[in-house]
């Protein structure tokens, strides 16, 4: 080690607070960047694995491989792992109540098959021989058939063939029995062996549920599903099978993309965004590092400039000392980055174990995992060496081009202008002669306490505006429910069942209603507002919404309208709202009609021509009608209304059927209602919806990204206190000759301590004059980005600027109060012969 390099160490040895700090920011430096790409390559590992999960771990699936030709893919250097499936047929499932999915659709699989196919068992095992079977999860629940682990079945196992000889597979509906016939049927056994989640090669229209056994024998043709070394080359090796074995590609063949994308080797766009996002991050990190870790070593310079003149007197060169300076920077470096990693790695696998916590019903049995592989590492570590040395570029040249006498006279830390700077007469009396001495010492300092406003103006900045999106977001994920006045509803019902469920425990309040249509002559009662906008969709029917209603909640809502109870049967409630979008993204609502309370219509259902009156005109919707708009608008009557007025019984031909519950334990009740469900076929056609679940979804997701953006705010911010901590500390120290020599002229301790409160106030007002307007219009550049979508009016971030201001006093207050104790402690003479040359 030469003898700069000594000196470098042993500076760094004698400044160990500064370097400490430098350390601190260079470790957060890293540790981000490390974050990012670890959050990178474990949520695209996290991907690659729910797609092996849920669709199986393959490449490509050749279909109708002939036996003696299996070995072009089996013995193929290019596969990494093959295994086989083949269809064994189609049998009935006795008891089935699902009409429209009457057999089951049995297959039989390898060993290696059932281990990577994306079967996932419930409870069980896997079958060892073809007398054993998995069946799935749903066909308790979708054909109500209570078969369990340990049963014996009996399947008549034979092709699905039409009347006219056509055989059908998968893809083809269940017809009937009168068009379609199972034929060379033939009786196998099968033991139950385990329960598996529903395939998701089975979809929603296919007339069977996909059954498992094993796979003894191969028989004359066989599917083989294959894993390649290097899937990029999957087209390639694809065709070249294809080649040898005699299949159509376009046909024989089935690409697992979803795989293949996770992997990169096809265009994937949620890969393509998340890689968009973090490689603008890491550029944020990176500027914001440079600007942060060039100021430390701008300050190491600045405090060995005299040490530089001394050795560029003696001989040292302009190259030698520019070395030096980045010598510095890698030692330096060497400390922090692999600490950086280590804390990076460390923050993300917790960071994903909370996301796991917070989000486990969400993700439907997906688990992000922490996997970072060696060229993520090495990029972090490339990306921070760049980093630390383009930080250190500019000082090293600053103090190549040192000039030996002015260094060593010291006239480079404090430039003063021979003119004079005036000062505030309001700061002379407020702070007497500190503080005219202050304020004139920021002024002809202005590079440092620059330095120190714009660190500050960054973390007010980010703070603000992401706090705004924060506050926006958290309102907007709970705007669609908030108004509902119940946060239940159940599908597919009809009157009776609708009553009974509403006679459970914790049901509070509930109504349920049907929707249909009337025919309506719009333009004959249309305002000019309704004008203009029907005749903007002039292909739209001439009709209304009617929304009838049971009678005991019917009576509640028109007693909140003002309407006497009495009057139910005859009641008539039109919701009268236009909505149009205007060229400028504004929005319009005005009344669609011109008809007022008491005014009579004609209407007509089914060619039968009512003249019904309007009992009252609003815009306070029933329970169930908050959030729902109709074009044309909506009359709202009871059940009573349309069997005297049109003598119709509502029911399930209406085009909608719904149960609408406010419950305080709609959990709860959401689980026993589901119970009634699996337990009795009468409830068969149910479906339940719980809104409270989705808000605290939506919450939780929410919460996962406040962990994010407030974690990347607290580590920029982090990066920028050891900024502002090393700039301000540094420079009152770089003062100590200035303050030796104010002290020794007769400036009282009192007068001085003002002086450096005041340097406090100007650095914090500065710094808050222009990181609050910034950070406001932050704040409302992104509530027009939400705007587009969803106008929920700008909310002025109150919070967000008093915690600002309260966090730069505090920074700026014991960064001061720490470099005053360190001054106060100096000798004032041998501060003062200290400098004397």
């Amino acid at each position: 080690m030469n003898i700069l390099n000594k000196f470098t160490v042993k500076s760094l040895k004698l400044n160990k607070k500064r370097t400490i700090v430098t350390i601190i920011g260079i470790i957060l430096s890293t540790a981000l960047i490390c974050g990012v790409a670890g959050l990178v390559s474990s949520f695209q590992n996290s991907l690659i694995n729910w797609t092996k999960y849920k669709d199986g771990n393959y490449h490509t699936t050749f279909y109708g491989v002939e036996k003696e030709k299996t070995k072009y893919i089996t013995e193929n250097q290019k596969v990494a792992k093959y295994f086989f499936t083949n269809q064994v047929g189609w049998a009935k499932l006795e008891g089935c109540k699902n009409e429209s999915k009457p057999y089951v659709n049995i297959w039989e699989y390898d060993k290696t098959a059932l281990e990577n196919y994306g079967i996932n068992l419930k409870e069980g095992r896997l079958p060892q021989n073809a007398n054993e079977i998995l069946i799935p999860e749903h066909i308790k629940t979708n054909a109500r058939v209570n078969l369990k682990i340990g049963d014996k079945i009996t399947f008549n196992v034979g092709t699905r063939q039409t009347s006219d000889g056509y055989d059908l597979n998968g893809n083809n509906p269940y017809i009937d029995d009168t068009e379609e016939s199972l034929v060379n049927v033939e009786e196998k056994v099968y033991t139950i062996v385990g329960e598996i989640e529903r395939w998701n090669y089975e979809t929603y229209t296919s007339p069977g549920y996909i059954v498992m056994t094993y796979m003894e024998n191969i028989d004359d043709k066989v599917n083989v599903s294959v894993l390649y070394n290097e899937p990029k080359e999957y087209i390639e090796i694809n065709k070249n099978i294809c080649t040898n074995t005699g299949l159509n590609e376009e046909i024989d063949t089935y690409v697992n993309s979803q795989l293949l994308r996770y992997q990169g080797v096809m265009s994937e766009i949620t890969l393509n965004v998340l890689y968009t996002i973090a490689g603008i991050i890491i550029i944020i990190i990176v500027v914001s590092s440079i600007f942060v870790i060039r100021n430390s070593f701008s300050i190491s310079v600045s405090e060995k400039n005299r040490q530089y003149g001394m050795l560029a007197s003696i001989g040292a060169t302009s190259k030698q000392i520019k070395k030096n300076v980045i010598f510095e920077g890698m030692l330096i470096g060497l400390i922090a980055i692999p600490l950086g990693i280590v804390f990076g790695i460390i923050a993300i696998i917790i960071l994903l174990q909370v996301v796991n916590y917070l989000l486990a019903d969400m993700l439907s049995g997906m688990r992000f995992m922490y996997s970072i592989n060696w060229v993520a590492i090495l990029i972090s570590i490339i990306i921070s060496i760049i980093t630390i040395y383009l930080s250190c570029l500019i000082p090293a040249r600053k103090a190549a081009k040192i000039s030996p006498i002015e260094s060593i006279r010291g006239n480079n830390d404090i430039k003063i202008k021979s003119k004079k700077l005036k000062t505030s007469v309001i700061t002379k009396k407020l702070f007497g002669v500190g503080g005219v001495i202050a304020s004139k010492n920021l002024k002809r300092s202005k590079k440092k306490y620059r330095t120190t406003v714009i660190s500050l103006v960054v973390s007010i900045f980010i703070f603000i505006s992401l706090s705004s999106f924060l506050t926006i977001g958290t309102k907007a994920s709970t705007f669609y429910y908030m108004d509902f006045k119940f946060n239940m509803f159940v599908l597919n019902g009809n009157a009776d069942i609708y009553e009974e469920i509403a006679k459970l425990d914790n049901v509070d309040e509930y109504a349920y209603y049907y929707e249909t249509s009337l025919d309506f002559d719009k333009a004959k009662y249309a305002s000019d507002f309704g004008k203009n906008r029907f005749e903007q969709n002039p292909y739209d029917k001439n009709s209304i919404a009617i929304i009838i209603y049971n009678n005991e909640y019917f009576k509640k809502y028109i007693k909140e309208l003002g309407i006497k109870e009495e009057n139910y049967k005859s009641a008539v409630i039109l919701i009268d709202e236009g909505r149009q979008s205007n060229d400028d993204g504004s929005k319009t609502i005005e009344r669609l009609y011109k008809i007022k309370n008491g005014d009579k219509i004609n209407v007509a259902k089914d060619e039968k021509i009512r003249e019904i009156t309007i009992t009252k005109c609003t815009d306070n919707s029933p329970m169930g009608q908050e959030t729902v708009y109709h074009d044309n608008g909506k009359i709202i009557v009871s059940e009573d209304f349309m069997r005297e007025v049109f003598d119709e019984v509502p029911n399930n031909s209406y085009r909608i059927s719904n149960l609408l519950i406010e419950s305080k334990k709609a959990q709860e009740l959401e689980n026993r209602i589901n119970d009634l469900i699996k337990q009795n076929e009468k409830y068969f056609e149910l479906e339940v919806q719980n809104y409270e679940t989705y808000i605290k979804q939506e919450q939780r997701s929410l919460l996962v990204i406040k962990i994010f953006l407030y974690g990347f705010i607290t580590v920029i911010t982090l990066i920028g206190v050891t900024n502002i901590f090393n700039t301000i500390t540094t420079n009152m120290i770089l003062r100590s000759k200035e303050f030796a020599m104010l002290k020794s002229i007769g400036m009282t301790t009192k007068e001085f301590n003002r002086m450096i409160r005041l340097e406090s106030i100007m650095y914090g007002t500065k710094s808050l004059l222009i990181g609050i307007p910034l950070g406001i219009l932050g704040s409302y550049g992104i509530y027009k980005a939400f705007a587009q979508g969803i106008d929920l009016g700008y909310m002025f971030p109150y919070q967000a600027v008093i915690i600002s201001i309260i966090f730069v006093f505090i920074i700026v207050g014991i960064t001061m109060k720490y470099s005053l104790n360190r001054i106060n402690k100096q000798n004032i003479i041998e501060t003062i012969r200290k400098d004397n040359i």
